[in-house]
């Protein structure tokens, strides 16, 4: 039997019907693309995974870097391209563009902002009582 989505099936992914939502983002020298489940409250099973795909090394200054186009380049990985593509499928989402990429790309920092806030805070009180623990 073939997989409808067999890039993800490579990569570990094999409840589809769970898949909530998944995001894409750029680090200095990698694509990072996370995938997030629908589970119960409760459930041991993941929430998301991750994974990480290398860019090739390239001389950029790092002025472009900073710039849109740095973020538009299509030095990809082609295992990447063709997991976004199955999820687009498997979500049936077409691709982000003009004002609802905007929107999509605020409300993912926001998001992101959000989320590095609980994480902090979480930190911040589990150092306190270890702070405690020690007096």
């Amino acid at each position: 039997m073939t997989s409808a989505y067999p890039t993800l099936e490579q990569m570990g992914i094999h409840s589809f019907d769970s898949i909530s939502q998944y995001r894409l983002r750029r680090e200095a020298r990698a694509d990072v693309l996370k995938v997030y489940y629908h589970r119960p409250a409760g459930s041991l099973l993941s929430r998301s995974k991750k994974f990480t795909f290398a860019r090739p090394k390239a001389a950029v200054p790092v002025e472009f870097q900073k710039t849109a186009q740095w973020h538009q380049l299509d030095d990809t990985s082609p295992v990447l391209r063709q997991a976004l593509v199955e999820l687009q499928q498997l979500l049936n989402t077409a691709g982000p563009d003009g004002d609802d990429a905007t929107r999509d790309s605020k409300q993912q920092l926001l998001q992101d902002l959000e989320h590095m806030e609980r994480v902090m805070k979480a930190k911040l009180e589990e150092l306190r009582r270890q702070i405690a623990a020690l007096k």
